[in-house]
């Protein structure tokens, strides 16, 4: 006999590996079907109710109160947090719901509760039949969601949903309608609609009302004629819309590939500009025209000094000319303007020279003394085949990199109540110029806020 059975304990262990198969126990299979963290997710929860005479005939209230149904309380968080389990005692936040439909208590046990991502309530059904809906927040880390609200008249029964995840194979369920049966908190013994207190001494558990449970004929739910009650009220999840980050920063490949600048305040000189504009746009094209401008007086001099021309001076000196040398005179008028004059590179191949005769009629002039302020100081550009030949003469410079400063502080969040975002900037130090790298972001994004940073007033409708 003892053989048999051990005989049938293993041909069930092998059906059972079978069946399951390799890759099916929880492990790297339930890690994939999360659902990815940096996406946000807005449902809206919809809550009809099907409380009526026709349906639950017996025991139906018709005044103090009428049938009707308390607000609905609900929480989106990890699987570490939950609101109500069935087999467990019910929290006194959950006791006073289920009893009263007062969640004052029950308010104050989740504020700052680790796990739980938003809060959210929907407006109460003031009959039997109605319904009622509010939107929440969750995201691939608080995907789960969990509510309860209060059947109004009754001992502690309520309905809701304990930890149902919205996350499905790693994507969002798009819609989905769940038919709920009314619950029992466990801290009361009445058995009807408006049966008086009776608190339960020591207090039970959470558990389901069926047709036939709990067994009494004065239940006000008890239809032994029933398999199953008919569905009482349902809740429906619609996903609303989706947020995803547009971009993400990684600072390690930041911090190694662009170099921070701090930027130090400096005095202002007396003689200086103010630069115009927020991202420094004119301050960058003033260095680009000096340094044009450096560069063409560095050529300039260059071709200068490589053909042997003295340099254009900016005096100028008095020069003596004796009377009656007519061609002294004219070489010397040539020669205030500029370094190719008569005189100054005749017989040494340092420029042009040039044969000049004074008229007659020019003869008394010519018997001045010509003083510095006679002519006007002047520079002539050298010869355009000169310039050509020393055009192509540049220096290669090295390309420069974009430099920006540190990260300034986050701003405030753009809500006090609910899912927002915060911001913070940077600006560019030094842009890129002959093909060096590009600047990195200069924007980042972050998620703040929650709806339990509202007011409790907030949850009040």
């Amino acid at each position: 006999m003892a053989r048999a059975w051990v005989l049938a304990l293993a041909a069930l262990v092998l059906a059972l590996a079978v069946l399951v198969g390799p890759g099916s126990a929880a492990g790297p299979a339930d890690a994939d079907a999360s659902c990815q963290p940096d996406k946000l997710t807005v449902y809206k929860m919809v809550m009809h109710t099907f409380w009526s005479r026709d349906r639950f005939p017996k025991h139906y209230p018709d005044w103090r109160p009428p049938a009707q149904w308390s607000k609905v309380i609900g929480r989106s968080h990890d699987a570490s947090y939950s609101l109500f389990r069935l087999g467990q005692p019910a929290s006194a936040g959950v006791r006073a719901m289920a009893e009263s439909g007062h969640a004052e208590v029950l308010e104050d046990e989740n504020q700052g509760v680790a796990g739980v991502f938003d809060e959210f309530n929907a407006p109460p059904v003031h009959s039997g039949a109605g319904w009622t809906q509010a939107e929440f927040f969750v995201d691939g880390n608080h995907s789960r969601v969990s509510l309860m609200s209060r059947i109004v008249p009754s001992p502690d029964w309520f309905v809701g949903i304990d930890s149902f995840d919205l996350c499905v194979d790693g994507g969002w369920i798009d819609t989905i309608t769940i038919e709920v049966d009314p619950l029992d908190a466990g801290t009361d013994n009445g058995f009807t609609f408006t049966a008086p207190n009776w608190p339960t001494e020591p207090q039970g558990v959470v558990y389901r009302i069926t047709s036939s449970h709990p067994q009494h004929p004065a239940g006000s739910f008890y239809y032994p004629f029933l398999k199953r009650l008919p569905a009482i009220a349902t809740f429906q999840f619609i996903k609303v819309k989706e947020y995803e980050l547009s971009e993400v920063f990684r600072h390690s490949e930041d911090s190694q590939h662009f170099d921070v600048f701090r930027a130090e305040p400096a005095a202002p000189h007396p003689n200086s500009i103010p630069v115009l504009g927020a991202d420094g746009a004119d301050g960058v094209q003033q260095e680009i025209e000096e340094q044009r401008l450096e560069e063409e007086r560095r050529l300039q001099q260059q071709e200068l000094t490589t053909l042997g021309w003295p340099l254009a001076s900016g005096t100028r000196r008095a020069t003596v000319v004796p009377a009656g040398d007519k061609t002294a005179v004219v070489n010397s008028i040539l020669n205030t303007y500029g370094p190719w004059g008569v005189g100054q590179g005749q017989g040494q191949g340092q420029g042009p020279s040039y044969s000049l005769t004074a008229s007659p009629s020019h003869a008394s002039a010519a018997s001045t003394t010509t003083s510095p302020a006679s002519v006007a100081p002047t520079t002539t550009p050298p010869p355009r085949s000169q310039r050509r030949k020393h055009k192509t003469v540049r220096k290669i410079r090295a390309p420069r990199d974009c430099r920006v400063g540190e990260w300034g502080p986050w701003s405030e969040c753009s809500k006090s109540c609910g899912i927002g975002e915060m911001q913070r900037r940077r600006t560019v130090v030094k842009h890129p110029r002959r093909g060096g790298r590009v600047c990195p972001p200069l924007l980042e994004t972050k998620w703040c806020g929650s709806a339990r940073d509202c007011a409790k007033s907030y949850f009040k409708w």
